[in-house]
Order: structure tokens, then C-alpha cells, then sequence
């Protein structure tokens, strides 16, 4: 147990090192690009693009400045131990609009195996949003609630806040319908709920802390695209494992968790003093999470993997959900007023801010591989640098960054895997990133298919590789221009 610690205490303070020196090789970085590499003098497209491009970096490394530190200050909350008559009454929702039968069926399944002290405490509603018989008779089948309603307004939301209305006990779990909890689900969750309950019986209401939320990482029993089609699921973590088992974890110290829609317990009493379920977002689940922090209440990430469900299967499929989170995203922090809100502590403002910028990876990735196409394709200075001073003042900052990801991250995430996502998704994001920016917001989508179409499909339309066709051949054009530069200058 010794060693175990003091191996804990090395890692830490090895973290801590390189954190210092990527700060210090960031400082040192931005110095150099603020005052030494912007174009003036080149014409207005290069100055423009050259500015922009310094402003994206800046952000970026403000935002790697937010989530190093978070990471550094993690905190792990282990189970507490309580008495087995403590356990309250809990309803679980699955939510579903048009998945399969055979699908709800495994889920429902295990959520009627979970462990608790009394079972007839757990209460089990399938929320079924699509008027389906065949929904109706599986529940009866299966011996849980049935719920359905005649409108869909709200989606998915107002679908849960039906389910509100027809249960009562003083915590939900919400569950989408391919995600399969273990059995012990709920024993490894409702214990933090009464533990909170029991700390707060002898203390005065502006005393108590009351647990609003505690998310669970969402996990995947089949590979994702990126382990599938790279053949690489021994090397590579889903891509999801990073945000649920570390971000999350992390952003617990300033209360500003993310409620990410499944796998999460929720408190009926802060759901009810925040009015329900948000209805009027794509993402509920995020504007949720940030009304219930609004109104006074904690929440809580733990790194426990208890629920597996299926990945998306296709990059149409990959994108659409994606394209839904962004904009969804963007468009609740501007709803929710993140920045002027006085509920909300300068730590939750920053992660939120944080987490809002993360969804402009498509501009940042287009910046990125369009920068030197203009410069080497079409003659446009972006920078001026000369390639020791690349040396000097980038590679550090690249080279520290990557170490410190890899260490905090306990190896699950490095920079080159970060960009390999983000590269393959930011040509189908961009238009719809800049079109929430601007207000030009998404009133209907789409649901993810779960459990449909089979990853060894080869019929993905050739519409999905145009882009990188074309961004190859403004390559291929530009490397072939400086390559002719050279010869005839005669020197590199």
C-alpha cells in the first residue's frame, strides 16, 4: 500500500514538472507568435488569415490551460458506506422513439437484474415516445411501466418530464434505450445520494449540500469507428473513455460536470426546482445539467464504468450525432447565459467556456490544414518564422503538451489521436458550427440509429470523401510549388 503511494505521489509530481514547463513553453510560444510572426505588410488576406489563425491558437492554448489544471486537482470520491435500509425508492427511465424491440429488450433485462437491498424499490418505465404496440407488449412481457403520450413536444425532454409526472420516487435514473447497465449499477450510485442525505439531517438548509447529479461514463461494448476501421482496439481507448473516465472526473472540483443525457442518477428534488427537463435544446441533457448547478445544487463524476451501450456505427450516423452536440452545445450556453450568470462561480463559467470552444474544432482543423495550402498553393504569408525559430519556440510547446496529455490522461489520450478525430469529422462540421455561431439554430434532427447497420457496410457515399479529395490535391498542388521554389532559388 506503501509503494502504492508513494508510486502515486511520483506520478504526480512528475505531472506537476511537466505542466510547469508546458506552461512556461506555451508563455514562451504565444510571446513569439504575438510580436515576431504576424504578416504585416504581406496584404490584406494575409494579414487577416494571419491574425485569425493567432487568435484560434491563443484560445486553444487557454483552453489546454483550463483542462491541464482541472486535471491536476483531480479528485476521486470513493463509494460511501451506508446502511442497507437507507435505500430510497428509484425510477429508471428509458426513453425511445424508434429503436428496434429486440434492443429495449436487453435493456430492460438488465435493468430488472440490478442488485438493491429491495427490489420492489426500483420502478422500471419504458417512455415510449412512438405510440408503438409493440413497445406496450414488451413492457407488459416484461412486467414494467409502460408511458407514452400523445404529443412529442419537447422530444426527448418533455418525453421524461411525462415520465416526472406519472412516478414519485426521490431519484431517476435516466438510461437510453441501447444502454445496458451491470448489475450492480445502483448499489455503486444511490449510495452518494445517502450518504448526502444522512451528512445533511443535523445542518441548517443554507448548510446542507445537496447532490443534484452523479454521471456515470458512458461506455461501448463494440468498437468505434476509429478502433473498427484502424484496426486498433488494443492501442486505443474509445473515444469517449477520455471525457467520462478523466474530464468529467475532473471538472467535479468546480461543479460544472456535465449531465450527459444516460447512465446518470438525478435528484426529483432539483429536477423539480429547475422546472423539469429543459425542453427547449437539442442537447437537454447539457442545458439539464447546467440549470440544476444554477439553482444551488452539486454534482458528481465518478470514473466506474456500470453501463455499456453500442457506438454509432457509420460516419453518417458519427456526424449527425456530432453535429447535433455542437450545435447544441453553442447554442445552450448562449440560451443559458454562461458568462453574465451570477448562479454560476468563475470555475464553472471557464470549464463551460471550455467546453463550448471544444465544439470549434472544425474551424480550428480547417485553420490548421488551410493555412499552409494558402501559403504554399496560392503564395499567401500566413506567418513569418524561419524554421529554428519553429524549432525554438514550437516543438517545446507541441513536445511538452503531448507528455502532459499522456500523464494526466494516464496514457487513455495523446495529441496525435486528438487530431486524427478531429481531422476526419471537421470538414462535415464546419458549416453547421458556424451557422449556430451566427444563430442559425437547429429546430428538428434526427436520432441516432442504434443497432442498424452493420460497420462492414461499404455502401458510405462518395460525397463523405470529396472534401479530402480536394483538400489532398490543394496539397499535392502546393508541395509541387515549393518544391519548384526551391530548384529555382537553389537553396532550401
Amino acid at each position: 500500500m506503501r509503494n502504492e503511494e508513494k508510486r502515486k505521489s511520483l506520478i504526480s509530481t512528475k505531472a506537476k514538472v511537466w505542466f510547469l514547463i508546458n506552461l512556461f513553453c506555451s508563455i514562451m510560444y504565444l510571446t513569439w507568435r504575438i510580436f515576431f510572426t504576424i504578416p504585416i505588410g504581406y496584404g490584406a488576406i494575409s494579414n487577416i488569415a494571419g491574425i485569425t489563425l493567432l487568435l484560434v491558437e491563443v484560445l486553444g492554448l487557454v483552453e489546454s490551460l483550463v483542462h491541464f489544471t482541472n486535471m491536476f486537482y483531480t479528485r476521486r470520491y470513493e463509494k460511501p458506506n451506508v446502511p442497507l435500509y437507507a435505500y430510497p425508492d428509484v425510477d429508471v427511465f428509458i426513453a425511445t422513439y424508434n429503436e428496434e424491440p429486440k434492443l429495449l429488450e436487453k435493456t430492460l433485462l438488465a435493468c430488472k437484474r440490478m442488485d438493491y437491498p429491495d427490489k420492489k424499490s426500483v420502478h422500471i418505465y419504458l417512455c415510449d415516445d412512438g405510440h408503438r404496440e409493440s413497445m406496450r407488449q414488451l413492457a407488459e412481457k416484461l412486467g414494467v411501466n409502460y408511458l407514452d403520450r400523445e404529443d412529442h413536444s419537447g422530444q426527448k425532454a418533455g418525453n421524461l418530464n411525462n415520465a416526472l409526472k406519472h412516478s414519485y420516487s426521490p431519484y431517476v435514473v435516466t438510461l437510453d434505450s441501447d444502454m445496458i447497465p451491470q448489475s450492480s449499477f445502483l448499489m455503486e450510485t444511490i449510495p452518494y445520494f445517502v450518504d448526502a442525505e444522512i451528512r445533511n439531517r443535523d445542518k441548517d438548509e443554507k448548510e446542507k449540500i445537496k447532490l443534484g447529479f452523479l454521471q456515470t461514463p458512458q461506455s461501448f461494448y463494440d468498437l468505434d469507428l476509429f478502433q473498427f476501421n484502424l484496426h486498433s482496439e488494443s492501442h486505443i481507448p474509445n473515444e469517449q473513455d477520455y471525457f467520462y473516465r478523466d474530464i468529467e472526473i475532473a471538472r467535479t472540483r468546480t461543479n460544472s460536470c456535465i449531465y450527459g443525457g444516460s447512465n446518470t442518477v438525478i435528484s426529483r428534488e432539483a429536477l423539480e426546482a429547475v422546472g423539469g427537463f429543459y425542453t427547449d435544446a437539442i442537447t437537454e441533457d447539457f442545458a439539464t445539467g447546467i440549470l440544476i448547478q444554477k439553482a444551488g445544487y452539486v454534482s458528481l463524476g465518478i470514473d466506474k464504468q456500470l453501463v455499456s451501450g453500442i457506438s454509432a456505427k457509420t460516419l453518417q450516423e458519427l456526424i449527425q450525432q456530432r453535429v447535433r452536440w455542437a450545435r447544441g452545445v453553442i447554442s445552450t450556453g448562449r440560451k443559458m447565459r454562461i458568462y453574465t450568470s451570477k448562479e454560476l462561480s468563475f470555475g464553472q463559467k471557464i470549464n463551460y467556456w471550455a467546453s463550448i470552444w471544444y465544439w470549434y474544432a472544425p474551424i480550428k482543423r480547417f485553420l490548421y490544414v488551410f493555412s499552409p495550402i494558402l501559403y504554399a498553393t496560392f503564395g499567401y504569408t500566413i506567418f513569418r518564422c524561419s524554421l529554428w525559430q519553429v524549432l525554438l519556440f514550437w516543438l517545446p510547446m507541441y513536445v511538452s503538451s503531448n507528455i502532459c496529455l499522456r500523464m494526466l490522461s494516464n496514457n487513455i489520450r495523446n495529441t496525435k489521436w486528438t487530431a486524427i478525430y478531429e481531422y476526419a469529422l471537421f470538414p462535415y462540421m464546419f458549416v453547421p458550427v458556424l451557422l449556430e455561431t451566427f444563430g442559425v439554430s437547429l429546430k428538428k434532427f434526427k436520432v441516432t440509429q442504434k443497432g442498424g447497420t452493420d460497420k462492414n457496410d461499404k455502401s458510405s457515399s462518395f460525397v463523405y470523401k470529396i472534401p479530402f479529395i480536394i483538400l489532398t490535391i490543394l496539397s499535392i498542388i502546393g508541395l509541387v510549388r515549393c518544391f519548384i521554389t526551391i530548384f529555382e532559388s537553389g537553396s532550401l
